[in-house]
């Protein structure tokens, strides 16, 4: 990986995506809250040093997400179309299956748009 700052790319299978690296617990947190949009395209991964079971919240989000779990530059799972608030109108919470190192955050919709499947391939440029 590169400049953790700066837009980085990324490619699952043979999709490319340009992602911001989110890799300190300041930067976990923050996620993409309080942003208007995700442009086509983009994302946001967040890297880990190690490898467990992860759990995210939709705090201050304006747009749904696809969310991509991988290990060890794989994609072990996703979970797709994760809305705002559940049902009961609380902020939607969710967690990966398995253990992972990273978790990469993407439009609704892009997963299904991308044909990213379960063992794909992730590289950094």
């Amino acid at each position: 990986m590169t400049n953790k700052n700066s837009q980085n790319l990324l490619k699952i299978g043979s999709i490319d995506l340009l992602v911001e690296i989110a890799s300190s617990p300041k930067e976990y947190s923050k996620g993409l809250s309080n942003r208007e949009v995700l442009k086509n395209g983009h994302g946001m991964l967040f890297v880990f040093d190690d490898k467990k079971i992860r759990n995210f919240w939709m705090k201050d989000m304006n747009f749904d997400l696809d969310v991509v779990w991988i290990l060890e530059n794989k994609v072990i799972g996703f979970q797709e179309n994760v809305p705002i608030f559940s049902k009961d109108g609380q902020v939607t919470r969710f967690s990966s299956n398995v253990p992972c190192d990273m978790v990469l955050e993407v439009k609704s919709g892009w997963v299904s748009e991308n044909g990213i499947k379960i063992g794909d391939i992730v590289d950094f440029f």
